[in-house]
């Protein structure tokens, strides 16, 4: 078979996340990744200017607490994007290491949002231990840097408490109003009719499927575009949710924090080009495979914080570019799964989906080199991984 490794993004819900990572934390084979995961987010706190610096959680004292610990956090997991940002790149990194079983038939790679990070991991080719830990040092690094940048840039007016309870009262069963709302029901061309007039800043980030949309821009302007499109949502049977995501991610308003990341190159280190990719990976913001890519640094920061995902598109490309008759999800989130079975519902080629469960076997003994590889900014090697990752519990709206 001819398969496609296929990785999730942020979602709505991300109670799931630390249970699943404490469950990899407890495997022993997994005590080198961890402690090295660790020391880089330590690394990335003393990086960061301290006003920076309280907008990443966690930090690598503030997970090991979390993950030696027998009961959840005080107030549970923040509902913030850095945490949920950092904790599912952490949780696909650790599946995808080469000490795990993975497929062997394994053509092509794609993620959604923060996913295509693991994406490229899985498409780089490393096949040593050391070797990998290096490079997942400087994804991590970069993963830790790109949300920190993006939540740096996302502010904007607070809402007036008066319309966050007007919308509290008529959507009961949604995050509070934010930067990101999903909008499922209408299609493209609708949708773009009702923003045309709207004015304001904002845009549609992720094109998820046919009906499914997410947009993104100030909560102010998200709250009153609900507002005065309540009716017509209620008319067409549309719904509407804002996200738990405090990042108004794939959007223009994140261009000054893809601009500042270009100070932090230093610290991040460098990732190979796409010249190096040993599988095709493809890009979220057009159908377009990324070993043409010279700079795969630059291309996430870009595609994550300020372009917009088009993932019918992408997605039907890859299947058809490939020849996929297989997608193994790595999750964690059910998103991604959810989307792209709808995308290819009417797809010529029939493409069976797959967990990535299955592969988890035991790691094998041995090739737990290099304890600190994950610390020190700049060191880089081409690497690769496809993993097995259990699929984590809750309502999973990707948008980020």
């Amino acid at each position: 078979m001819r398969t496609m490794l296929l990785f999730d993004g942020l979602g709505g819900a991300n109670d799931g996340l630390l249970p699943a990572l404490r469950a990899l934390y407890t495997i022993p084979a997994n005590a080198t990744y961890f402690h090295a995961t660790f020391r880089v987010l330590d690394e990335v706190a003393a990086h960061l200017a301290p006003a920076d610096r309280v907008r990443l959680c966690p930090d690598g004292t503030t997970l090991r607490q979390w993950l030696t610990s027998t009961t959840a956090p005080p107030g549970g997991i923040p509902r913030d994007s850095v945490t949920a940002g950092l904790c599912i790149h952490v949780h696909q990194a650790c599946q995808l290491q080469p000490v795990r079983r993975h497929p062997d038939d394994a053509v092509a790679a794609l993620g959604h949002s923060i996913g295509l990070l693991a994406a490229v991991l899985a498409g780089l080719g490393v096949r040593r231990t050391d070797e990998y830990l290096e490079v997942a040092a400087v994804c991590l690094r970069l993963a830790a840097i790109t949300l920190v940048r993006g939540q740096q840039y996302a502010g904007g007016p607070t809402p007036d408490p008066g319309a966050v309870d007007q919308y509290r009262t008529r959507v009961r069963r949604s995050a509070p109003p934010g930067p990101m709302a999903a909008l499922t029901g209408l299609r493209r061309e609708e949708l773009d009719e009702l923003l045309t007039g709207a004015g304001g800043t904002i845009t549609v980030s992720l094109a998820n499927a046919a009906r499914a949309h997410v947009l993104s821009g100030p909560t102010v302007e998200l709250l009153d575009f609900y507002l005065r499109h309540e009716a017509t949502f209620a008319r067409t049977g549309a719904t509407w949710a804002f996200l738990n995501n405090t990042i108004p991610f794939h959007s223009p308003l994140l261009l000054p924090a893809v601009r500042r990341i270009a100070g932090d190159r230093d610290f991040v280190g460098q990732l190979p080009g796409g010249d190096r990719l040993r599988l095709p990976v493809y890009a979220t913001d057009a159908p377009r495979d990324l070993r043409g890519a010279p700079d795969l640094m630059d291309e996430f920061c870009q595609q994550v914080l300020s372009r917009p995902v088009e993932w019918e598109q992408v997605t039907r490309h890859a299947v058809t570019d490939s020849a996929i008759d297989r997608i193994v999800d790595h999750g964690p989130g059910a998103g991604a799964r959810r989307f792209t079975k709808e995308c290819l519902r009417d797809h010529p080629r029939r493409v069976a989906f797959e967990s990535a469960q299955q592969f988890s076997t035991p790691p094998v003994s041995g090739g737990q080199r290099a304890m600190s590889a994950l610390s020190g900014p700049g060191r880089t090697t081409p690497g690769n991984g496809i993993g097995a990752v259990r699929p984590v519990p809750g309502d999973h709206r990707a948008g980020g």
